[in-house]
C-alpha cells in the first residue's frame, strides 16, 4: 500500500508540473517568494495596528515569529530525519521535470516549509480575524494554498510534502491562537479579535 500511495504521489506531482506555459512559469517563480507578499502583510499588520495600537501590535508580531519558529523548525527537523530526496534531487524523476531557472531548492523535501510557514500564518490570520467577513478571511487560505501550489509547479515538492506541511501549519496556527487568547485575556482582560 505504501508504494501504491508513493507512487501515486510521483504521478500527481508529474501531472501537475507538467502543466506549464510561458505565462505561468514566471508567476509561479516568483509566488514561491514570500517577500512578494509583503505589501499584503504591511496591509494585515496595518489592519492589526488599527485595533490593538503599538503594544499590543507587537505583542502579535512576537507570536507570529514564534509561530513561523514552530512550522519551520518542524520541517527542517523532520527533513533532516527522515532525509526524503526533493522531487527535483530524485534521480528517477528529475530529468521529467520542468524546472525553472536550475532552481532545484534544499536536498531533502519532506516536508515543506512554505507550506507549513504560509499555511500556519494563514490559520493564524484566520482566527484572528474572526470579526470580519468570510470573503475576506478566505484571503489568508487562498494566498496560502497558492504559495504552496507553486512549490509542486516547480517541482521541489511533491503533494504529500505539502499536505503535510499543511497539517503542521493548522496545528501550529491552533496552537500559536490558543497562547495569544490566553495572554490577552490574562493580561489584558480582553479577546483577541480583528
Amino acid at each position: 500500500m505504501f508504494e501504491s500511495l508513493k507512487l501515486l504521489d510521483r504521478e500527481l506531482l508529474l501531472s501537475l508540473n507538467g502543466c506549464h506555459s510561458i505565462a505561468t512559469d514566471e508567476f509561479m517563480f516568483y509566488v514561491s517568494k514570500v517577500w512578494i507578499f509583503f505589501p499584503l502583510f504591511f496591509y494585515w499588520l496595518y489592519l492589526v495596528y488599527k485595533k490593538y495600537a503599538v503594544k499590543k501590535t507587537f505583542i502579535l508580531m512576537a507570536f507570529l515569529g514564534l509561530l513561523v519558529c514552530f512550522t519551520d523548525q518542524s520541517s527542517n527537523r523532520i527533513k533532516h530525519s527522515i532525509k526524503r530526496y526533493r522531487p527535483s534531487h530524485n534521480l528517477e524523476i528529475k530529468e521529467k521535470l520542468h524546472i525553472l531557472h536550475e532552481y532545484r531548492g534544499g536536498k531533502y523535501g519532506f516536508f515543506s516549509g512554505h507550506s507549513a510557514n504560509c499555511f500556519g500564518i494563514a490559520t493564524l490570520l484566520f482566527l484572528l480575524f474572526s470579526k470580519r467577513r468570510l470573503w475576506f478571511r478566505s484571503i489568508f487560505f487562498l494566498w496560502a494554498s497558492l504559495e504552496a501550489y507553486s512549490r509542486i509547479y516547480l517541482g521541489v515538492h511533491y503533494p504529500s510534502d505539502i499536505f503535510v506541511g499543511f497539517l503542521v501549519g493548522l496545528f501550529w496556527g491552533f496552537i500559536v491562537y490558543q497562547l495569544i487568547q490566553f495572554t490577552f485575556k490574562k493580561y489584558f482582560n480582553e479577546p483577541v479579535a480583528v
